[in-house]
């Protein structure tokens, strides 16, 4: 899909230098004028949403990683939490409840983490007093808000990616129809040049050109007759 739309748009580039490069043709009548300049705007339209798609891209692949560092940070948290609460006497029976979630998806480590997190808050100076980081707690509410944060970048950025590409394809379609206005006109212009016409039809060719069928090879000599 992606190769298919940068084709068709780098069709409409070739198309759009081709009338620029000819405008007094169209720019003589006030219609021609407003077709040129509509096709300016589409391709212009155009980059500016590949560039969108670019940037989402972008932003997704950081979310994408930021999350797979937040997983590691988040489990890395949990069991250091789980085994220092095994060893701290005060209200046992409660932090000896606690358990390191295996297998979770991301939905349900973050909601594992802030659970856990509101759990053992209140116990922080025991879990220190035990050999827990101090800083461990803090850290591990900012990498949820981290892990949360990242989840979303990787939404939005796809949401962005796929309204660009219907943005853009209505944008190529808008430029198709634009340029057959501008062929119409120099079909319909005595004074202009064939050969104007024949390269703006040329430039609209979406993809690399066919190429020609392999020759066949020449037959063998018959043996002769003995």
């Amino acid at each position: 899909m992606r190769k298919k739309v940068r084709r068709r748009h780098e069709a409409c580039v070739r198309a759009q230098t081709v009338c620029t490069d000819h405008g007094e043709l169209f720019d003589s009548t006030p219609g021609g004028h407003t077709a040129r300049m509509a096709l300016d705007a589409h391709v212009a339209d155009v980059d500016r949403l590949l560039a969108l798609q670019e940037r989402s891209i972008q932003n997704r692949r950081a979310a994408t990683e930021q999350c797979r560092r937040s997983r590691r940070a988040l489990r890395a948290a949990a069991k250091a939490i789980v085994r220092v609460g095994r060893v701290v006497n005060q209200d046992a029976a409660i932090l000896d409840t606690m358990q390191v979630r295996g297998n979770a998806n991301d939905d349900e480590l973050l909601a594992y983490s802030r659970a856990l997190l509101e759990h053992v808050s209140a116990y922080t100076d025991a879990l220190v007093a035990q050999g827990l980081p101090p800083d461990l707690l803090t850290r591990l509410g900012d990498e949820i808000s981290a892990f949360a944060a990242a989840r979303g970048a990787q939404a939005t950025s796809r949401e962005q990616f796929t309204a660009a590409t219907e943005s853009i394809l209505e944008a190529l379609d808008g430029t198709g129809k634009v340029l057959d206005v501008l062929e119409a006109i120099l079909e319909n212009t005595p004074e202009a040049p064939p050969e104007v016409l024949t390269k703006l039809r040329i430039a609209r060719r979406v993809g690399p050109r066919a190429s020609a069928p392999p020759k066949a090879p020449p037959a063998a000599p018959a043996d002769k007759a003995a």
